[in-house]
């Protein structure tokens, strides 16, 4: 009975210590599963109707209205570890000055790399201040002219 109990216990913390270390799945961006881009076809569908079928690009880049792209990646992470990429896809779809799609072009794997933003900031001109030096600049600048009663 005693070695029972113990075996029972032991097949217990084995099944909780395994199922803590499974993986999580996360999957980021659209749904590369559901959109069908083959029903897309260059020089026929406008945005609207690129929109109807794969829904709103992941980004439109601000310096070109243009293109559109729709970013999808899927992730396995266990515990404190770095997460794996089990599956990412990139697809870019480009319009003419019309609205209407002029190219298509899917990255998979290895093409799709991840793009690190650049953390560098722009130095602008003029000076520098804080709450003390805002504070204790205003005392010369106040007005000891008492207002005037309007008769």
């Amino acid at each position: 009975m005693k070695r029972n109990a113990s075996l029972l216990s032991l097949l217990f913390v084995s099944a909780a210590l395994s199922a803590g270390c499974s993986p999580t799945i996360e999957s980021r961006g659209f749904n590369a599963e559901n959109v069908q881009f083959s029903q897309i076809k260059p020089g026929i569908q406008s945005k609207q109707q690129v929109q109807d079928i794969a829904g709103s690009p992941s980004t439109i880049p601000s310096f070109d209205a243009n293109t559109w792209y729709y970013v999808s990646k899927k992730t396995a992470a266990t515990s404190f570890f770095t997460p794996t990429v089990l599956d990412q896809q990139v697809t870019v779809i480009t319009f003419d000055n019309r609205g209407i799609v002029s190219d298509i072009k899917t990255y998979k794997g290895e093409e799709a790399k991840t793009i690190k933003p650049v953390d560098r900031k722009t130095e602008t001109v003029g000076h520098e201040t804080g709450v003390l030096k805002e504070v204790f600049s205003n005392f010369g600048r106040l007005s000891s002219k008492k207002p005037t009663k309007a008769h």
